[in-house]
């Protein structure tokens, strides 16, 4: 253990930070005495990345680290946290997050408080809102990339957190940024990709990005589509505001299935959503993006090193598990001297210790910094080529020194069954026998099916991104003579990059205990069949999908329970009885609306008390109070429309973009959230009072007889 650890007691916290969690922690006492109900407090716990876990009374915890950047002192960060608070174990995510398990709700506010002491905030993790941005972990090393991505995405993530464009959206909305000619962030999986791109222009360099929209998994995966070739860098903040604002519009609410912006693009159309997407940008304006939005998001990049190659003469490099363990491990560089280097991490977990180790590592060889890739990995993108042999030392001496990062070797796998309330068999279990298996019995594969990708998702949601994969599973479950068995969806032929992106098509279902078999079919009949050095997904596709159904036919087969009980059971949990639960909701897309309907009466309540305290004259809480009474009628049709604001502000901007932008008030109240936020802001006194309440008292009138799904009727009509 390291003998200089950062310590973050005692740190304080920006003023704004304090308030947001003082503020849940009080809400976690109400909740506890039975004054918050359970809908409210869903929202609450999403909004701070508290997700409920499929045990009762504990909390999975997610945290966001944009852009997988990394430093070694938030190493040390997220170490002390999870031993504190999740008994020292820690997750690593698809999308750069980190994630903590069996955190009891009452202490997650304390919790809070140390990530953000480190930097590191859970905020918009979870709920109907934009997700972490994430980037290539190879930014700003790859020799192949136009510019470095990695200030971009935190520019882009600094401006939409806790902007109130995306607070209450109608589900989830995640962005990537790509530098690499290869895709190491799956850009057309997502509802924005931004790949770099620079242009000459006036002998000079412009720079931008090639965009995808309208991408996603799930139970219905989709390709984002192409939106321009090349969208300016300054006009980044334009774009993604404008695209979340219109999502926000016009994102179906009541189907929660058909939510995520893919479908919006589906329903209305490709040319007819990138038409309103350009009006809106032209009605949203310019939003400034200067080099001051570019803030350093790392240590000042490292000289170029003059040793081109490993040191020749160093005897290390000549041992056979170092050169098994740098084939994989390592990669190229843009700057002579270094290496970026994988630490494989099985199925994304580590526990507290050997993270403190890896913290160590990364202050001693990568500059202090590290990254976290989509394959669940670790990368240290600073290390100088001569320090390899030690790096591999001091790795292996904590546990880090496996070799096999990125291949077939490497699966990734979600938490499943295990801790998530939507799993539906082990994601983790099958990883693990599937790893196992290729490091035995179907080892004689490894060499040929060494750059495949395996990805196991616990149910439909796809978190483990198993439609992408060359070789995907998605839990299901069969029934045989009564009774359930832990069954997979079997994906073929899916692939990232963009020029090339395809969604793995199903095969069949098979059950769990026979994963290994038709990992090994596969392999075998791809190394019997291949024409030349033919891929895995093109053989499969020349084959045909009649072929590989019938040649993996064998293995849909189930044994009656009395002849193999072990089919019954769920891999990993063989000490369990595996059912399917019934009618658990997870909370991936988060509550819409809380339990308590809003009426107009209330906003009515709200006036009379700003009259009260007018005619005391008590002028400021005169005004204050209008407001309230605005934004109180607003929540009336919003609720119709399952939107539930979580602040009077965020209230009256919804209102704005669901019905004044739209058409639906049919011009009335336009700029209505500005207009309202002038009034308050004016100078107390009894003009200023007299004139917010005048002006709330027809907005509260206007709110009791509009009817937004008539109106929509009525726009829809004309």
């Amino acid at each position: 253990m390291s003998t200089n650890l950062p310590t973050t007691e005692g740190a304080v916290l920006p003023e704004a930070i304090e308030a947001e969690i003082a503020e849940y922690e009080e809400q976690i006492r109400k909740y506890r005495r039975g004054e918050v109900g359970e809908v409210k407090m869903q929202k609450l716990r999403l909004q701070l990345g508290t997700y409920a876990q499929r045990q009762n009374g504990v909390q999975m915890i997610r945290i966001k680290i944009p852009g997988g950047i990394l430093s070694a002192d938030q190493l040390y960060c997220l170490a002390d946290a999870a031993e504190r608070f999740a008994g020292g174990f820690l997750h690593f995510t698809t999308r750069e997050d980190v994630q903590l398990y069996y955190v009891k709700l009452d202490e997650v506010p304390d919790l809070l408080r140390l990530l953000a002491a480190g930097g590191i905030t859970t905020r918009e993790a979870c709920g109907n809102t934009v997700r972490n941005i994430t980037a290539c972990y190879r930014a700003g090393i790859s020799p192949t990339e136009p510019f470095d991505v990695t200030s971009y995405a935190h520019a882009l993530f600094r401006f939409l957190l806790r902007n109130r464009y995306n607070q209450v959206m109608g589900r989830k909305f995640k962005i990537a940024f790509e530098g690499c000619a290869e895709d190491h962030s799956g850009l057309r999986i997502h509802d924005l990709g931004f790949s770099a791109r620079v242009r000459q222009e006036d002998g000079r360099e412009r720079r931008g990005f090639r965009v995808w929209l309208g991408g996603g998994l799930g139970g219905a995966p989709m390709l984002g589509h192409l939106y321009t070739e090349f969208l300016p860098a300054e006009d980044l903040f334009n774009f993604a505001a404008a695209t979340v604002r219109l999502f926000d519009r016009y994102g179906e609410r009541k189907s929660r299935m058909k939510a995520r912006m893919k479908f919006l693009v589906q329903t209305m159309g490709w040319e007819k959503f990138r038409l309103a997407l350009d009006e809106e940008r032209a009605r949203l304006g310019p939003i400034p993006f200067t080099d001051a939005d570019l803030a350093d998001v790392r240590q000042p990049v490292p000289p170029p090193d003059p040793a081109v190659a490993l040191p020749v003469l160093d005897p290390r490099t000549e041992r056979p598990d170092f050169q098994e363990w740098a084939r994989d491990a390592v990669v190229e560089h843009r700057l002579r001297g270094f290496r970026g280097v994988h630490l494989r991490l099985r199925l994304g977990d580590i526990l507290s210790n050997r993270l403190r180790g890896v913290a160590d590592v990364v202050r001693r060889y990568s500059r202090g910094e590290a990254r976290i890739s989509i394959e669940q990995n670790l990368f240290l993108p600073w290390v100088r080529a001569a320090d390899l042999p030690g790096l591999y030392q001091v790795l292996s001496a904590i546990g880090l020194g496996e070799p096999g990062a990125e291949t077939i070797g490497d699966i990734t796998a979600c938490p499943g069954a295990d801790t998530c309330r939507l799993g539906i068999a082990s994601a983790k279990g099958l990883g693990a026998a599937l790893t196992q298996a290729i490091e035995t019995e179907l080892s004689p594969y490894a060499d040929l099916a060494r750059r495949l990708r395996v990805k196991i998702s616990g149910c439909p949601n796809g978190c483990a991104q198993h439609a992408m994969a060359n070789i995907g599973f998605h839990s299901a479950a069969l029934t045989e003579g009564g009774k359930t068995v832990p069954a997979y969806l079997l994906f073929l032929g899916g692939a990232l990059h963009p020029e090339e992106a395809r969604i793995g098509r199903v095969v069949g279902k098979y059950p769990a205990r026979n994963g290994v078999k038709v990992l090994g079919r596969l392999l075998q009949l791809w190394q019997e069949e291949r024409q030349g050095d033919e891929g895995f997904n093109l053989c499969m596709a020349r084959l045909g999908e009649e072929r590989v159904k019938a040649e993996l036919e064998p293995f849909r087969t189930v044994p009656s329970f009395d002849a193999d009980p072990q089919f019954y059971q769920d891999l990993g949990h063989e000490h369990e009885r595996f059912s399917v639960r019934q009618g658990v909701k997870g909370e991936c897309a988060g509550s819409t609306v809380a339990e308590a309907v809003p009426a107009i009466g209330e906003a009515r309540e709200w006036l009379a008390q700003a009259e009260a305290y007018l005619y005391h004259e008590a002028y400021e809480p005169a005004t204050l109070a209008a407001y309230e009474g605005a934004a109180a009628a607003a929540r009336v049709p919003l609720y119709q429309r399952l939107v539930d604001p979580f602040t009077p502000e965020q209230v009256l901007w919804e209102f704005e973009n669901l019905f004044v932008l739209s058409g639906l008030t049919g011009g009335a109240w336009g700029d209505v959230s500005a207009e309202f936020e002038r009034l308050k802001a004016a100078l107390p006194g009894e003009p200023s009072a007299q004139a917010i309440l005048g002006r709330a008292r027809e907005f509260v009138e206007f709110c009791a007889t509009f009817a937004p799904e008539g109106a929509k009727t009525r726009v829809a009509a004309g």
